[in-house]
């Protein structure tokens, strides 16, 4: 039986003939079918090529012409799984700033799906970092956290020098004159030069701290940053 890691109902797996005959793993799902019906993921819907949020315009988006504004030569791309709608807020409330651990179970899959299509061993993995605020406040670092559950490698460059004030409680004009926040761990500036790297936070929203990661780990010699985010 799987129980489902949102609404708690219990059902039977579905059961394929490859997995009858031995050929797969029964593998169990972190949500029931009912409650997978809540995401929404964008593989299939018209996106935005900068930030990867639902478009149908042209290529990209209005806020990613001003940010090609502020940043010329950063070539940017975002990769995101899912829309941000009413569910992927609440699981973000859950996991994120409740502490429900587990509840990264829930995207696990397609994370490393994603990462495994569409980037190869020559991109390192990066997490965008938390605050030693929040990370006293909440145990644990959702984005490693969520690359844990996905079995992705990843290398913790960047470290959080900001204020620790969360970006969540700020408005949009507050996000955007944020200070850099970020630096890259003197002890891994070798490990940033000449290299492509693949940054990775759980929503897009103005893009300010994205925007910041990118452009620290250019200063320091990244040839290429491409990010990814669960949703957007």
């Amino acid at each position: 039986m799987n129980t489902c890691l949102w609404c708690g109902v219990e059902e039977m797996p579905v059961i394929r003939l490859a997995d009858l005959i031995g050929l797969s793993k029964i593998s169990s799902k972190p949500l029931c079918r009912k409650c997978s019906f809540l995401v929404s993921l964008l593989d299939n819907q018209s996106t935005c090529i900068g930030c990867g949020r639902v478009w149908e315009g042209s290529e990209i988006c209005p806020d990613c012409i001003r940010w090609k504004e502020h940043y010329p030569q950063y070539d940017f791309q975002n990769e995101a799984i899912y829309e941000y709608n009413s569910f992927m807020k609440d699981w973000i409330e859950a996991y994120k700033f409740k502490g429900d651990y587990r509840l990264g179970k829930v995207v696990a899959e397609p994370l490393k799906k994603k990462i495994t299509q569409k980037f190869d061993h020559s991109w390192l993995t990066v997490p965008i970092p938390v605050s030693k605020k929040s990370i006293e406040n909440r145990g644990f670092n959702q984005v490693a956290g969520l690359l844990s559950f996905a079995e992705v490698n990843y290398v913790e460059v960047l470290q959080h020098i900001g204020t620790g004030e969360k970006q969540s409680s700020k408005n949009r004009r507050e996000r955007m004159i944020t200070p850099q926040p970020f630096e890259v761990r003197r002890e891994m500036l070798d490990m940033v030069v000449d290299k492509k790297i693949l940054l990775i936070d759980d929503v897009y929203t103005t893009g300010r701290t994205l925007f910041h990661a990118a452009e620290c780990l250019l200063s320091k010699g990244a040839v290429s940053v491409r990010t990814l985010t669960i949703a957007r």
